[in-house]
């Protein structure tokens, strides 16, 4: 398999660790990916200001790997959406699609919809399959309690990302379950974690991330793991920041947050460096060594089985 990898604007410069780690699992598995050094911004900053100028960016990055021949893998739920959203449009208004391919013509390129845009998720999910991954495991964990955040723009809208269900997502859970880690149903699971409004209201963004790190640390996990750059960034980066900012809360211990092809990356005997785990700015070297204790054999546990009363 390979694929030109969208990484957006946001992993190449503020989470190159989740770009790195990905293209090192996805090695494992084979699958190749190509850097296109043209792809452009998603549009997606436009897509509140003008519907035109928010497909054209998208038209013309799915016009180039359309050109190399190449299907989409990306990891930013906002590209993903503003990808599935181009796509969508596109297929359903052959004048604006006549338009748009006007304008790319001046470089050469012609948008006609062969080529599919899949999360990095999916491929894992779908195209290398559960039982490829356990195949590769070099350990299990044995006991890890993860909040996932799936993010605003992965699940909905459903007609467009086509991602898995709006309001009970099962491919993380299972992908999650297939390294021996539980992915547990905590109130921020479905919920926006506030990067959108970061600059425009800041007391409201942080005190919808507050939220978050509380419900995790009262539903008890080991770790955050958020699926969308920007919860990434939120979670991450931004939470570390508010810490400094408050003088009563400076040295606090920020609540880990951890990206899933890290946590899969481990599994598959990745060493943590390999996989960014350093560059987490909420990941201790305490943490790492808390993870790497948790990695048992690659066997699921036997499931017991209830004795049957027997009467006579």
């Amino acid at each position: 398999m390979k694929y030109a990898f969208f990484q957006g604007c946001n992993i190449p410069i503020r989470i190159q660790q989740y770009a790195t780690a990905t293209e090192a699992v996805l090695k494992v598995f084979d699958v190749e990916l190509h850097v296109e050094n043209d792809f452009n911004c998603c549009g997606y900053p436009m897509r509140n200001v003008d519907e035109k100028s928010y497909i054209l960016p998208s038209a013309r990055n799915l016009a180039l790997a359309e050109k190399a021949c190449l299907d989409i893998m990306v990891l930013c739920n906002c590209c993903f959406q503003s990808l599935k959203k181009a796509q969508h449009v596109l297929a359903n208004d052959e004048a604006l699609a006549a338009e748009l391919n006007e304008v790319l013509a001046r470089e050469g390129l012609e948008y006609t919809g062969k080529t599919q845009v899949q999360h990095f998720l999916t491929i894992l999910h779908d195209q290398i399959g559960i039982d490829t991954i356990k195949s590769k495991l070099h350990y299990r964990y044995t006991k890890l309690d993860c909040a996932v955040i799936h993010g605003c723009h992965l699940l909905r809208p459903r007609k467009i990302t086509n991602f898995d269900d709006s309001f009970v997502p099962a491919i993380t859970d299972s992908l999650m379950q297939a390294a021996g880690a539980k992915s547990i149903d905590w109130q921020g699971r479905l919920e926006c974690c506030g990067a959108a409004l970061a600059g425009i209201n800041d007391e409201l963004a942080n005190s919808l991330l507050d939220e978050k790190i509380k419900g995790a640390q009262a539903a008890g996990v080991d770790f955050i793991v958020p699926i969308c750059a920007y919860c990434y960034l939120q979670c991450d980066i931004a939470q570390v920041n508010n810490l400094k900012k408050q003088p009563d809360k400076a040295t606090d211990t920020p609540f880990p947050v951890l990206l899933y092809p890290q946590l899969l990356g481990l599994c598959l005997g990745l060493p943590p460096t390999t996989l960014g785990l350093p560059d987490n700015q909420t990941i201790s070297s305490d943490d790492i060594d808390s993870l790497q204790s948790l990695l048992g054999p690659p066997v699921e546990p036997k499931k017991s089985r209830k004795k049957v009363k027997t009467t006579t």
